[in-house]
């Protein structure tokens, strides 16, 4: 293994692969999380009236019904608080019929998830965006309604055009983007940002050193950045862990020609 040449600090868990490959290329990433998650369940998705053993079945996620994701977060609160041993709630368990699902999603990480989390699911559209989503949901022309599962920070582009587009949008709300600033050293090359609410939680408690480059998931986290610093931005070549890791491992491998 080359030694440490370059530290980076990564706004977002990792995981031990990434951070390996990193480090087999001169690259210490640091990690430290600046956005929480934290579950929210609803009692519209749970349901309320028992049927045989306590149990409620629910089909929401079954055909004709469409369900709209545009982060991976909230597929991982489904399985882990919806659709796993915590599902008992006031003594009503609810079993999720998933067999039969169809999806638009954000391409990437969110895309894998909804795959591993609705096996078998349809596919209906994905797109890197959430507005090149709502563009190429609204252009399938066979959309009246849709079922989004989202946080409390979640961006208005997708929701906004499906309106517009006259589709129904209901919104379930199931988990909260909670900031967590931490004060962080001042002596970092690079920052991994995965989010624009990472991006106000970082500098809420940090500055960013004017030598350091910022790395971006995607043009609304690029965008952020360009709103709070004038530092270089990097912005990844596609919306995922890898994607960001190899980009910034790229750029210092190659750092005189993006002088």
């Amino acid at each position: 293994m080359l030694n440490d040449k370059y530290r980076i600090l990564s706004t977002r868990h990792l995981t031990d692969s990434s951070i390996a490959v990193a480090g087999d290329n001169g690259i210490r990433i640091d990690v430290q999380d600046f956005i929480q998650i934290k579950p929210v369940i609803l009692p519209s998705l749970k349901g309320n009236q028992p049927g045989w053993n306590d149990t409620h079945i629910s089909n929401i996620f079954q055909a004709p019904n469409v369900s709209v994701f545009t982060s991976a977060n909230a597929l991982n609160v489904l399985k882990q608080n919806y659709f796993g041993v915590r599902g008992l709630r006031n003594g009503l368990r609810t079993v999720f019929l998933t067999d039969n699902a169809r999806i638009c999603c954000i391409s990437g990480k969110t895309l894998e998830k909804a795959k591993a989390v609705f096996p078998g699911a349809e596919i209906l559209a994905s797109s890197p965006y959430g507005s090149e989503l709502a563009a190429a949901m609204i252009a399938l022309g066979n959309i009246s309604e849709v079922n989004f599962y989202c946080g409390t920070q979640r961006r208005h582009e997708l929701p906004d055009a499906l309106k517009q587009a006259g589709i129904t949008v209901n919104e379930f709300v199931i988990y909260e983007n909670i900031p967590a600033p931490t004060v962080v050293a001042d002596g970092y090359d690079g920052i991994l940002f995965f989010s624009p609410s990472a991006v106000k939680s970082y500098l809420s408690a940090n500055r960013i050193n004017s030598k350091t480059v910022c790395f971006a998931i995607g043009r609304t986290t690029a965008t952020e950045l360009r709103e709070h610093t004038d530092n270089k931005i990097i912005m990844s070549t596609d919306i995922s862990e890898d994607s960001m890791v190899q980009t910034a491992i790229f750029y210092f491998n190659n750092i005189n020609c993006y002088e």
